[in-house]
Formats: structure tokens, sequence, C-alpha cells
């Protein structure tokens, strides 16, 4: 064994299996519906329990603004993905881009003015399955929540698409 590698921890591969197990246990128990606002409170949680959400997005921040190829404004975009067996776990990915994506489902998109590391929140995708549902319970639903349903709105009519593309300065076809 190398000095730059360590012996795998018995405790951790203990909690990961058990993370595992219960993520299955729980999911063969009954379904697995989630609202909103409950996603919204694990996520905000962060990727691991020793981060949070806030402190993901300003270290996507600090590695954009080590890159070189980085060289004015940027993106963050934070991506969540559902494990394909464990449909209970739910697994952000933060990455930057010079470039504002495309806007697609489980998706959150920041852009961030390098002068003054200002960060402006651009908006946010869920699911399909709440894209389709949550319009059609804006009666139910917490002042919180009216936001998300406006950005699933205009994620459907073509409203945020078009603020991508003129943050890249692209023609958009006017109809």
């Amino acid at each position: 064994m190398t000095s730059s590698m360590t012996k795998p921890n018995k405790v951790d591969s203990i909690a990961k299996e058990n993370i595992g197990k219960i993520a299955l246990q729980k999911q063969t128990e009954g379904t697995m519906d989630t609202t909103a606002t409950e996603m919204q409170t694990e996520i905000h949680k962060g990727s691991n329990s020793k981060k949070s959400y806030e402190e993901e997005i300003w270290e996507t921040v600090d590695r954009a603004l080590k890159d070189d190829a980085i060289k004015g404004d940027f993106y963050v975009v934070v991506l969540f993905k559902k494990e394909r067996h464990l449909q209970n776990i739910v697994r952000q990915y933060f990455f930057y881009r010079n470039s504002c994506p495309t806007p697609e489902y489980d998706q959150t998109v920041y852009h961030v003015r390098r002068m003054d590391r200002k960060i402006k929140y651009l908006w946010t995708v869920p699911d399909v399955a709440t894209c389709k549902w949550l319009p059609l319970r804006v009666n139910e639903l917490p002042d919180e929540q009216l936001h998300l349903v406006k950005m699933i709105q205009d994620f459907n009519s073509g409203e945020l698409e078009k603020v991508a593309r003129k943050m890249n300065d692209e023609f958009i076809l006017v109809k």
C-alpha cells in the first residue's frame, strides 16, 4: 500500500451499506411520495452531512474563479438525480460553465458576476411529476411555493429558454 492510499474505514463501509439497506427498505414499504417542500428541505442540507447547499455553491464558484478557461461571468448549475434503483435517494451535482444552460428538469441555475462574485438565482425546474401536478394545486399551496409554480409555468411556456438565450446573446426567433 502506498502512502497516498488509505485503508477503507470499516465504519464508512458499514454506513454506506446501511444507507442502501435503509433506502431499499423504505422503498419497499410503500409509496415514496414527497412534497416539494420536503424535497427542498432535504436538498438544502447539502450533498453530504458536512457541507450545506450554500457551501457547495460557494465551493463551485471558487473552483470556477481558479479555472483559466472561465474568463468572464459564468453559471453554476445544480442537477438533482435520483438513484436508478433507490428512488428515495437524490444526489446533487454542482458544476460551472461559461454559457447559460438550456432549462431542463431537475435543474437549478445561478449567474455569477466574476467582477464582484455576486450570485443571481435564475431558476429551478423540479422533476417531471412536480412540474405536472404542482400548477394544478396552486390554490392549495403555501405562499413560499408560488414562485416555484411561476418558474414551472415559465419553463412550460418557453420563457426560461428565452432567458437562457438572452443570457447567451443568442438570436431569439419571435413568432
